[in-house]
């Protein structure tokens, strides 16, 4: 096979996965649409279901119902079998809620969301803005404010530190 020939193949290649590429972003508008009808369909039947729907979501549903059927007519596809089908793709720890946890225990009901927290210990808890609790030490011992022995020292205060106006030594030659 010669150089033209796989150049050739690569470009048939390339110019096939941009059709398919094209015919995705073609097919968008139809999925989003889809997507839409189905939600609001679930939605309706949802509400009818749990006794929060209007009087009228039969006819609401009706309405979604051939509003779906005009579009699979429309677009040539079956929404079903193109649900069955993501469905059977998906990985094995994404088709729905629970299934890798089979091994969890159930779930009480009746206890509380949250376990009781400990005592806080001297000061408040610690995660709360109190003192912490250093586990079983004592609390620290206070002192008494120092004072000075002697008057103040003024003389450093007043003229600039030993060596010069500035901390930096003097530059050479200026």
């Amino acid at each position: 096979m010669g150089l033209m020939d796989r150049v050739k193949q690569q470009a048939s290649t390339l110019a096939q996965q941009a059709n398919q590429g094209m015919a995705k972003l073609d097919s968008l508008p139809a999925q989003r649409r889809a997507d839409a009808l189905l939600r609001s369909l679930g939605v309706a039947v949802l509400a009818e279901r749990t006794g929060r729907a209007n009087g009228d979501s039969e006819a609401q549903i009706s309405q979604i119902l051939a509003d779906i059927a005009q579009h699979e007519q429309q677009y040539n596809v079956n929404l079903v079998q193109q649900a069955a089908q993501a469905q059977a793709q998906q990985p094995q720890w994404q088709q729905g809620p629970g299934e890798f946890l089979t091994s969890a225990p159930p779930v009480d009901p009746n206890a509380p969301a949250m376990p009781p927290s400990p005592a806080p210990g001297p000061g408040g808890a610690s995660d709360f803005g109190g003192q912490p609790d250093f586990g079983g030490f004592p609390p620290g011992t206070s002192f008494p404010e120092a004072t000075p022995v002697g008057p103040a020292d003024t003389e450093d205060e007043a003229g600039p530190p030993q060596g010069g106006s500035s901390f930096f030594p003097p530059s050479s030659g200026a």
